[in-house]
């Protein structure tokens, strides 16, 4: 997830180290569209402009408040936006065409431009564009496009924009638009004024008729229905129903008590009931029968325990117990009576009042009725008169005001002339010109950069491949017309190709020091492996003893580079036992070490190339020489790379910069993974490095041997004790006796020599 985040990341280095590596593409950009805008700015056609400002809806004291009944001075935003439409119509463009006599020439002269002094062609093509119709259509779309009318904002005022490619003719047109507009707001004031009065005559004649056909139905009304005080009438009347809205209540709530007992008395027969219950009101008359009553009863009780029925005391308390209760029932029956009396008086006060109530109601809602119907008239003769007096003023205000003029609009400020265009900005042009190009130009490097498939440098080498970089070899050129590549000796003596082969040298020395078999591969053929082999095994042999073999026996260029007979003997032969390996070999002194070239071509190469015998040949090759340099085949296409890694202590990885793609290089790599190929790292050739070759050549100029004179020589001790020297000698003979074998003498026994015989 970490490796993942890594990689979403944005490398601001790398992107700004992206853009330097290419700003001369956004440059070149940038100076192009200056160009062409400082071009498109010379010659396109200047325009000037001139601005006249109006107020609009001059605040003044009226003397008179004729305004309020045609509004010509709204103070809102859709005024004053159709205000701009009104400048902005056609009748008025039209007014300002007949003031200023206008044509298409007028509006559209033809100026000479600049570049029709190299180009006169384009002055007959300018010519034909500018002969526009002279309609009043055409000059009036003419003119719309020149004019702009704006609001300044939290303002009355009114900009009117002309833009025009003369500047009098500018000047005048703006001006012109403000006189027309004045003048049309004048005449048509006076034309509403005009027509108002008119207005207000008839309006007039027809107002008094209606008054006075109010006036009269109000006054038949009030003859009609006898109408005196409605308002005092309405207050009696209206107090009298609600004394009899009380009085209804009370009396209803009597009937309703006095028809409770009158339900009670007709429900129950019994008197004494009666009297127990509350139907009837109480009376001592009759409380005291009914205790008299009461008491003979319990006399007669007591006595029939004594006497019998027949007994003369018996028969006289039964006969004053019957009188009794006679009495009783007759003052009973008197007082069921008196309350049907009073159920049946209330019952009837009840009907009588709300009778009063209904016509005391319906009096008050004809004088209601009465009362409104008036108001509606009297109503109608009020808003008659008002109208028709207002009417009546606005006239009499209309005729003394219609000789007076009243500003509507104020030209604040008249056009003036300005003869500094203000169309083509040319600074403006230039700076946009300049940044549209730089970020075109990113635009072709980000392009370039998402197509580019090769590898550029060193860094992004290492992301991709996980390898150490241990040469960047800079792409060598002729300075010549056809600008082709050198040739590999040729590259050998140029300076930054040399520095740049040592360099690789000295990491594979001090880094790898036992990697004395080198093989040397790529993803790709024409990756340069021929050429860094020879050049490479030319470092080594200042100081080693070295052997280049071409084993890349499908398609061998090493001999054709050293110009050696394609029949000659090589690997071929060699493996083959036609020949011996001194046979074989190809050794010039100009070169400086030895090369055994691919020989004749091989049927099965990988095969050789796995054979116990090519092994057995390099390990024998690795005991008479310290560095063994083996070019090989490109890795994606056969495998006889992989099977060289077998018997090599190290592989170079040779990529041509910006021209093999990565997945080439990432599969190539994975390839030689697979067989556990020791890959010492990632030679980039042919990169388009861009030093200083001021700096450069401080650090790798030859320099000038200073040689002492006698007099200051100083005598040193011998640097090599006896033992050491004798040691060297034994060593040189050995390797005289191994060299012999070969019939040619070699070049670093020589050295050797020379150097023993200056110590000594």
């Amino acid at each position: 997830m970490t490796q993942l985040a890594d990689q979403d990341e944005i490398d601001l280095t790398q992107l700004f180290s992206l853009l330097w590596w290419r700003k001369w593409l956004p440059i070149s950009f940038s100076i192009l569209f200056i160009l062409a805008a400082w071009l498109y700015a010379e010659n396109a056609t200047k325009k000037y402009t001139a601005q006249t400002t109006l107020q609009i809806g001059l605040e003044q004291a009226n003397l008179v408040s004729i305004d309020d009944i045609y509004v010509l001075e709204a103070r809102n935003k859709e005024y004053y936006s159709t205000q701009i439409e009104l400048l902005k119509s056609r009748s008025m463009l039209q007014r300002v065409i007949t003031k200023l006599s206008l044509t298409s020439n007028k509006l559209n002269p033809i100026i000479k431009k600049p570049i029709e002094q190299y180009l006169p062609f384009l002055s007959n093509a300018a010519q034909a564009n500018d002969n526009l119709p002279n309609n009043s259509s055409a000059l009036i779309n003419q003119l719309q496009r020149m004019i702009k009318i704006s609001q300044i904002t939290g303002s009355q005022l009114i900009n009117i924009s002309v833009t025009a490619t003369q500047p009098a003719l500018a000047q005048q047109i703006a001006n012109a638009l403000a006189d027309v507009y004045m003048e049309y707001h004048q005449d048509s004031r006076s034309q509403v004024n005009d027509n108002a009065t008119n207005w207000l005559v008839t309006e007039l004649s027809q107002l008094k008729s209606k008054l006075e056909i109010a006036e009269q139905s109000l006054q038949t009304y009030i003859q009609q229905e006898d109408l005196v005080d409605l308002a005092g009438v309405l207050s009696l009347k209206s107090k009298d129903i609600e004394t009899l809205a009380q009085q209804q209540l009370q009396m209803q709530r009597q009937v309703d008590e006095l028809k409770v007992k009158y339900d009670a008395i007709q429900a129950t027969q019994d008197p004494i009931l009666l009297l127990l219950s509350n139907a009837i009101p109480s009376n001592a008359l009759v409380e005291a029968t009914h205790g008299a009553l009461t008491q003979l009863k319990l006399k007669l009780a007591d006595l029939a325990l004594v006497y019998g029925p027949k007994h003369p005391k018996h028969i006289a308390l039964t006969e004053e117990i019957k009188a009794t209760q006679f009495t009783l029932n007759q003052q009973i029956k008197t007082l069921i009576q008196g309350v049907e009396y009073q159920y049946t008086t209330a019952f009837k006060q009840l009907n009588q009042i709300k009778r009063s109530f209904e016509q005391a109601k319906n009096e008050f809602q004809t004088l209601t009725m009465q009362q409104n119907h008036y108001r509606r008239l009297q109503r109608e003769v009020t808003a008659n008169q008002e109208l028709y007096d207002t009417f009546l003023k606005r006239l009499q205000e209309t005729k003394a005001t219609k000789n007076m003029e009243k500003a509507f609009a104020n030209i604040v400020d008249y056009a003036e002339l300005n003869p500094i265009p203000v169309s083509p900005k040319k600074s403006l042009i230039l700076v946009l010109a300049s940044l549209l190009g730089a970020m075109l130009g990113v635009f072709c490097i980000f392009i370039i950069e998402f197509s580019r498939k090769g590898i550029r440098d060193k860094e992004e080498a290492s992301q991709i491949t996980n390898l150490p970089v241990l040469a960047e070899i800079p792409q060598i050129k002729r300075r010549t017309v056809n600008n082709s590549a050198l040739l590999h000796h040729e590259l050998f003596n140029n300076e930054y190709y040399l520095e740049s082969i040592r360099t690789l040298r000295t990491r594979l020395k001090m880094n790898y020091e036992g990697a004395n078999i080198l093989a040397i591969t790529s993803a790709m053929p024409s990756e340069g492996k021929s050429t860094l082999a020879l050049n490479l095994a030319k470092t080594f042999a200042e100081m080693e003893k070295v052997l280049v073999i071409d084993a890349d026996l499908r398609k061998p260029s090493m001999a054709q580079k050293l110009e050696v007979p394609t029949n000659r003997a090589g690997l071929v032969e060699l493996m083959s036992g036609q020949y011996k390996l001194s046979q074989c070999l190809y050794r010039d002194k100009t070169l400086g070490f030895d090369v055994l070239t691919a020989g004749a071509p091989c049927d099965n190469p990988s095969k050789l190339l796995l054979s116990a015998e090519f092994l057995k040949l390099l390990k024998a090759l690795a005991k008479h020489y310290d560095r063994v340099i083996i070019e090989t085949a490109p890795v994606n296409l056969v495998a006889d790379a992989q099977a060289i890694s077998k018997v090599a202590d190290g592989i170079l990885f040779v990529a041509q910069a910006d021209k093999t793609p990565r997945g080439f290089i990432s599969n190539g790599l994975h390839l030689l993974e697979q067989v556990n190929a020791n890959l010492l790292g990632l030679v980039l050739n042919q990169t388009k490095q861009k030093l200083s070759r001021y700096q450069y050549r401080q650090y790798i100029k030859p320099v000038v041997e200073i040689l002492p004179s006698d007099n200051n020589i100083i005598a040193m001790p011998k640097r090599f004790i006896d033992i050491n020297h004798n040691e060297l000698e034994l060593k040189r003979q050995e390797l005289l006796a191994q060299y012999q074998k070969l019939d040619k003498k070699p070049r670093r026994l020589i050295e050797l020599k020379k150097r023993i015989n200056n110590r000594n």
